[in-house]
């Protein structure tokens, strides 16, 4: 039982800190076209060749 309750608290907690990871280091924008994430300040998304708005 006690094992139990020490994986889901454990997994729970490796949730919260992958979001928290992923809040405080933020690498860039999602491309509107691949959605995947661009560099900052890059005029193409490198995957697409599509133009980044970087205003929305």
């Amino acid at each position: 039982m006690l094992f139990t309750i020490a994986l889901v608290a454990l997994l729970v907690l490796a949730v919260v800190l992958l979001f928290a990871y992923q809040k405080i280091y933020n690498p860039g924008k999602l491309c509107s076209v691949c959605y995947r994430v661009v560099p900052e300040q890059a005029p193409q998304c490198p995957f697409c060749d599509s133009d980044i708005d970087w205003e929305n």
